[in-house]
């Protein structure tokens, strides 16, 4: 696999995590506005879901960048 395929790799990871973020902050600001018992469960539910999927996928990044002999600097477990 050449460096750029690998590079395009990793920043699709880097992008499918911020985009979990945003999906955790979508659903948690829906809970916390719906009035509606299941809506909020539903929501809230939704947002747990969103951290398991960041959570895999920092994994996967991770992983990937330690089999390509990178440094994981600090700012990349925010």
């Amino acid at each position: 696999m050449s460096t750029e395929t690998e590079r395009e790799i990793l920043h699709i990871l880097e992008d499918a995590i911020k985009r979990e973020q945003s999906a955790q902050q979508l659903y948690k600001r829906g809970a916390d506005l719906a009035s509606d018992q299941e809506v909020k469960r539903v929501f809230t539910a939704i947002a747990a879901e969103e951290v398991k999927h960041e959570q895999l996928l920092r994994d996967i990044y991770y992983g990937y960048k330690k089999k390509l002999g990178l440094k994981i600097l600090k700012s990349d477990e925010e």
